[in-house]
C-alpha cells in the first residue's frame, strides 16, 4: 500500500494520545484535520468508516449522521460504509462488519473507524469476541501496519439496558486489546445522553443534533 504524505505523523499522532477528537461517534483527528484543509488536494487523509446504522445516519433528517459531516469539518476524504441492522455478527452474507472489510481496504485509508455494535445484541455473548478479534484481525492484515484502525463501541440510547451496553463494549473493547488497535467506549465517555430527548429520532437512533 502506497504511504500518503501525513501517514506517519497521524501514527505518531494516534500513538501519543494527544489529538484526536471525538464527535458522537466517530473519531477523527482535528491536527491532521487542520492541516489537510490547506494542503493539496492529493494529500488530504482519507478516513473510511465501517459501521451500523449510525455510521449509515439512520434518524439524521439530512440523511448524513455523523460521519461524512465530521471528515468535512476536519478536512479530510471520507468513505462511508455503514450498513442499518448490522454488526460483528448480525448481518446477511458479506454484509456483517467482516464483508465489509475489503472494501475498507480498497480505499487505501490512513484510518479505519470501526463503529457497533447495537445489533449485536441479538447475538450469542459468547461468539460476539471471537468474532469481533477476526475481524479486526482481518482489517489489520488488509490494510497494512501504515494504517491506523480505531474501534468504536455502542453508546447508551433511551431504548436499551445500560448492562447490555456494558456487556457488548466489554466483549468489542477485549478483542481490539488482543488485537492491538485502540478501543474507545462512548457509553463510558458519556457522548450521548440517553436521558435527553432533544438528541434522539427514536429509542435507539439521534437525530442531527445527537450526530453533531
Amino acid at each position: 500500500m502506497a504511504l500518503r504524505r501525513g501517514r506517519t505523523a497521524v501514527r505518531a499522532w494516534i500513538a501519543a494520545g494527544a489529538c484526536v477528537v471525538l464527535v458522537a461517534v466517530v473519531v477523527v483527528l482535528a491536527q491532521q484535520g487542520r492541516s489537510g484543509s490547506t494542503a493539496g488536494e492529493g494529500s488530504r487523509p482519507v478516513v473510511t468508516f465501517i459501521g451500523d446504522s449510525w455510521t449509515a445516519g439512520t434518524g439524521s433528517e439530512s440523511g448524513r449522521g455523523y460521519a461524512a459531516p465530521a471528515a468535512e469539518r476536519a478536512g479530510w476524504t471520507s468513505h462511508v460504509l455503514g450498513i442499518s441492522g448490522t454488526g460483528y455478527l448480525q448481518g446477511a452474507p458479506g454484509q456483517d462488519f467482516a464483508g465489509r472489510v475489503g472494501r475498507a481496504a480498497g480505499t487505501d485509508p490512513d484510518v479505519v473507524v470501526v463503529q457497533g455494535s447495537l445489533n449485536d445484541d441479538r447475538s450469542d455473548p459468547a461468539a460476539l469476541e471471537p468474532a469481533v478479534r477476526n475481524t479486526l484481525s482481518d482489517l489489520r492484515a488488509a490494510v497494512g501496519p501504515g494504517t491506523v484502525v480505531l474501534v468504536i463501541g455502542a453508546s447508551h440510547t433511551p431504548g436499551t439496558d445500560p448492562a447490555t451496553i456494558e456487556s457488548l463494549n466489554d466483549a468489542i473493547g477485549s478483542a481490539a486489546e488482543t488485537v492491538g488497535v485502540r478501543f474507545v467506549d462512548p457509553a463510558e465517555e458519556n457522548w450521548n445522553d440517553p436521558a435527553d430527548p432533544t438528541i434522539w429520532a427514536d429509542p435507539i437512533h439521534p437525530n442531527d443534533a445527537g450526530y453533531r
